[in-house]
């Protein structure tokens, strides 16, 4: 077998739903990146500090994690069709909310809306695998939409270098809508394509209403069950949050212009390369030690970046150190999944709990990136987050379970439906 042909049986999905669902996100992560791009330069432009940067990202975790008690208040199902018709229509207020930002106040509301949306994206995308992809498939098909996300994000950062002359101008959001335009084409072919489709979790069924001290002693037992897995969550959102709030700064201030958007690219580019692999890596050595050890390695290799000088040598260090942290995105999303599957009772438990953590990671990894970089500068910043993640490496290794079993939950709540 010849190198193409590998690559091409690496990285076929042969299901057009998926290939369908693959694309909108390619292009909605186009526009999503270079927004987010965007927002520290133009926050730094009206002369606000660093930290002041990442208390402005951490607001939209903040909205994320209150999205995530009343997402199920507005919505009786986290239904994927209805949850991504609300998505496409909130990112929209939001290129135009940012677009005219010029004091702190019209961030924090763009952050809200970030944080909404995203809360919506995620939800929305682990309803559509759940119901979609098959349970024995779950964590290659999540490497692979890696792969198309890491394309989105690897691009956004490079096209809006490119657009930006000296100041931020209107080019970059304009290019923005056009990408969320083509986003929302891709998603009304999906609509068409799902008609009919095997689905593996119930329809529509929506959840029966419940007390707030019911749902609070749900969160509580599936919490108490899955909490390692949680935990990986908000460790992952923590490295993206740093990276996402101080990268762009660095990447401009490395001397490769026009290409200022290459340390970001050296970040969102192992998603690309190692999304193929996961599923064949996590069947050799199991999702656990692939996500853990992958997280102590790179976190180790991206301690050493405070003590390179060479922009070049930087851009390859964070590179390497990704490739090795990348698998635990895929790895909690597909344990995720997995979950909702086995035990589709908790199907908004899960979500809400995964989300919950999520944001919480987008909350305190902004806010602590830019404390660090005032603090420290900005490459020495990447340094402690190393350390960080070699800590929690360590941690997750000692409490997570290689599975996760939620049938004695099952077996409670179907007792007590027979009670009732």
């Amino acid at each position: 077998m010849g190198p193409g042909s590998y690559i091409k049986k690496l990285y076929s999905t042969r299901n057009p739903i998926f290939d369908l669902f693959c694309m909108m996100i390619l292009f909605f992560m186009l526009f999503d990146g270079i927004i987010t791009y965007l927002i520290p330069l133009v926050v730094l432009e009206l002369g606000y500090s660093k930290t002041l940067v990442g208390i402005i990202f951490s607001t939209a975790a903040i909205s994320g994690a209150f999205f995530d008690f009343v997402i199920y208040k507005i919505f009786k199902k986290a239904f994927y069709r209805r949850l991504f018709i609300v998505m496409f229509l909130v990112s929209t207020l939001y290129i135009f909310i940012v677009w005219s930002a010029h004091s702190f106040f019209f961030f924090v509301a763009a952050m809200i809306l970030w944080g909404f949306y995203y809360d919506l994206k995620s939800f929305g995308t682990l309803d559509f695998f759940s119901r979609y992809i098959p349970k024995e498939n779950l964590s290659s098909k999540f490497g692979v939409l890696q792969i198309f996300q890491a394309i989105g994000c690897l691009l956004a950062p490079l096209i809006a270098g490119f657009l930006i002359i000296e100041t931020v101008g209107w080019e970059p959001f304009v290019t923005a809508l056009v990408f969320l335009s083509i986003s929302a084409f891709f998603f009304l072919l999906l609509l068409r394509e799902v008609t009919g489709k095997k689905q593996f979790i119930p329809s529509d069924d929506p959840h029966t209403k419940k007390t707030f001290a019911e749902e609070f002693r749900l969160w509580k037992n599936v919490g108490s069950v899955l909490f390692p897995l949680l935990l990986l969550v908000s460790v992952s959102t923590v490295f993206d949050a740093f990276f996402i709030s101080i990268g762009p700064i660095v990447a401009e201030n490395l001397p490769f212009e026009p290409f200022d958007g290459l340390f970001m690219v050296a970040y969102f580019t192992p998603p690309l390369i190692m999304g193929g692999l996961i599923g064949s890596i996590t069947t050799l050595f199991g999702e656990k030690k692939t996500a853990l050890i992958g997280l102590f390695i790179g976190s180790s290799i991206l301690t050493t970046i405070s003590f390179i000088d060479s922009p070049v040598f930087i851009i390859l260090i964070v590179f390497i150190a990704t490739c090795f942290t990348t698998p635990m995105t895929p790895v909690y999303h597909s344990i995720s999944a997995h979950c909702i599957q086995n035990s589709p009772l908790f199907e908004k438990e899960v979500q809400e709990l995964s989300d919950l953590f999520f944001n919480i990671g987008y909350i305190i990894g902004p806010v602590f990136a830019g404390i660090i970089a005032d603090a420290f500068g900005d490459i020495r910043t990447f340094s402690v987050l190393g350390g960080i993640g070699i800590v929690f490496a360590i941690i997750l290794f000692i409490i997570m379970p290689e599975k996760f079993d939620m049938s004695p939950l099952m077996k409670d709540a179907n007792s007590d439906s027979k009670d009732v």
